[in-house]
């Protein structure tokens, strides 16, 4: 296919989008599995291309959707070239592979509507991946020996799919702008607020202005579980809300300790740091993985959780890997005792450090009689032959300790800590009988 006709191609199905009242495509037949095999094999390095051809076409419209929170360029090419495998799957009906994609440019068309940013830049964005869709296409047939009606099949396909995708972020742009004009501002405002600080951006200062919103010194942001929709809550007027069903959060300004008392009680929510109101991202950012801690088991329900009350377990959780390397070097033989020894020694061991190395605190908060902490605690210098605790690296034993423990960590990491602790004493036994066989030699004296 030479330019011409991909040119001619491309015009005539952004047409017949545009003139299209149905927002589904006509779905594509289905692949051979061979075929479809080879196009999942190459879709990274698909997605690579795509993604830097539009960065380096669109620059500043590439920085703009970076920008947006919960959408990247690579992300939303992924997905977009996801549908394309998809919708030829013979394991999967059109509309269900297509609905996805319809949904997410719905969105980003609303997004668009709310910054201001015209779609011109998104239809050209498209075109940009759809040339290096074509190009890839036509090269892998070459090169297969696809059929030639094949090849025109999925040349259409991808115009096709790119016209879909125009008339889904059209008809949410369209939707957007039919919104009363300060809902909009106050939109763009609360998008604003969360995301990445960024020098090319609107001050804040006059988004609020413009949303007639008094900028708060302080804020923090709430994040609700999926599905937990804000309207439901009866909400003060200076509250920023995310609709979104699979993210929904709260902007609250000027937040107070503990917290207001007309602040929701979901079950599940998690309340990120208070932070100046131009790093909301920073309060956003910690409040969700708050929120996945909660959902996977490791933190409590709260209502809703603070996350400063919890920040020896966020912080170990988001160092994770370090911390096993740590693990064996700081806890070694204790971790490879069975789990009915071990856990009672690495719980007392935690517990005395944060009592400040005092047994007779650290029985009281067990709840077990202060010889019996002596015990473990000695079980716990034997063990370790004296270097556990290590005065000089409580802190790092208190963040190790508190990631092995916490709930739903303990199955998923002891495994590997206690590997690797084998391995280190493997490794150490090996270095003694290597001493052992080949002792240092002595100068002989003159």
């Amino acid at each position: 296919m030479t330019p011409t006709h991909e040119r001619a191609a491309r015009t005539n199905t952004h047409e017949r989008a545009a003139r299209t009242k149905d927002p589904h495509p006509q779905y594509a037949a289905p692949l051979p599995g061979e075929m479809r095999r080879t196009l999942l094999l190459h879709m990274p390095a698909a997605v690579d291309e795509m993604e830097e051809a539009v960065r380096t076409g669109l620059p500043h419209y590439t920085h703009i959707v970076d920008g947006t929170y919960g959408y990247s360029v690579r992300q939303i090419i992924d997905r977009t070239v996801n549908c394309f495998v998809s919708v030829h799957d013979t394991g999967r009906h059109g509309p269900a592979a297509t609905a996805e994609i319809i949904a997410l440019y719905e969105r980003i068309g609303a997004r668009h509507g709310r910054l201001g940013c015209p779609l011109d830049a998104l239809r050209d964005a498209l075109d940009l991946a759809g040339r290096v869709a074509c190009r890839r296409l036509i090269k892998d047939a070459y090169r297969l020996h696809w059929p030639a009606p094949l090849l025109a099949m999925l040349t259409e396909d991808t115009f096709t799919l790119i016209g879909t995708a125009i008339a889904a972020a059209t008809r949410g742009y369209a939707e957007e702008s039919h919104r009363a004009p300060l809902d909009v501002q106050r939109d763009r405002l609360r998008d604003a607020l969360v995301a990445e600080p960024d020098d090319r951006a609107r001050p804040l200062a006059e988004l609020a202005a413009a949303a007639d919103w008094r900028l708060p010194g302080t804020l923090a942001v709430l994040a609700l579980p999926p599905g937990d929709h804000p309207q439901t809550h009866v909400l003060p007027p200076e509250v920023l809300a995310d609709r979104s069903p699979a993210a929904p959060y709260l902007i609250l300004p000027n937040p107070r300790t503990p917290g207001p008392r007309w602040l929701p009680k979901t079950k599940g929510a998690a309340l990120g740091p208070v932070v100046p109101a131009d790093r909301g991202a920073v309060s956003l950012r910690w409040a969700r993985r708050g929120l996945d801690l909660v959902e996977r088991g490791t933190l409590p329900a709260g209502t809703p959780l603070r996350c400063v009350d919890h920040v020896a377990v966020l912080t170990a959780f988001r160092s994770g890997d370090l911390l096993e390397a740590a693990a064996a070097e700081l806890l070694g033989p204790l971790l490879q005792l069975p789990p009915r020894r071990r856990e009672p020694l690495l719980e007392t061991l935690l517990v005395y450090l944060r009592c400040g190395d005092n047994a007779v605190l650290t029985a009281e908060r067990l709840h077990v009689h202060e010889q019996t902490v002596r015990y473990r605690l000695r079980q716990i210098t034997q063990l370790t032959e004296g270097n556990c605790p290590d005065p000089e690296r409580h802190l790092e034993t208190m963040l190790v300790l508190t990631r092995l423990l916490s709930p739903g960590a303990a199955d998923e990491g002891a495994g590997r800590w206690r590997a690797r602790a084998q391995a280190r004493a493997g490794a150490g036994e090996a270095g003694d009988v290597t001493a052992r066989a080949h002792p240092p030699v002595r100068p002989k004296q003159a």
